[in-house]
């Protein structure tokens, strides 16, 4: 039986999936750092993490922390549902895109 989180974190896998983002979902297993985030990725060099939430539920003050060292870093960081964090994602790659675009112009001219 699959948790209600599963789903969430399977429909933003595919969408990973889809802009070819590297991505996994560590499990630390009582071994690693708590708080570390359900999902790691890096999309054209750029880091990121995502804590999945069921509907109705926030990140623990432990997963809010290492949002927060993750972001003081230069990563990027998203929380929520599928519903609210694809469309962040999408946000986010629009950005990054145009970043990379403008710093190709730049150092061409």
């Amino acid at each position: 039986m699959h948790t209600p989180e599963w789903f969430e974190k399977k429909a933003i896998s595919k969408y990973l999936d889809s802009i070819g983002a590297w991505h996994f979902k560590p499990t630390t297993m009582g071994f690693g750092g708590s708080g570390v985030p359900d999902i790691i990725f890096c999309y054209n060099g750029w880091f990121g993490s995502i804590e999945v939430k069921r509907k109705g539920k926030e990140p623990t003050k432990l997963q809010e922390k290492r949002m927060g060292q993750i972001a003081k870093t230069g990563g990027a960081t998203f929380w929520g549902t599928a519903d609210r964090v694809i469309p962040a994602l999408k946000a986010w790659v629009i950005a990054v895109e145009n970043q990379r675009k403008n710093y190709a112009r730049n150092v061409r001219s």
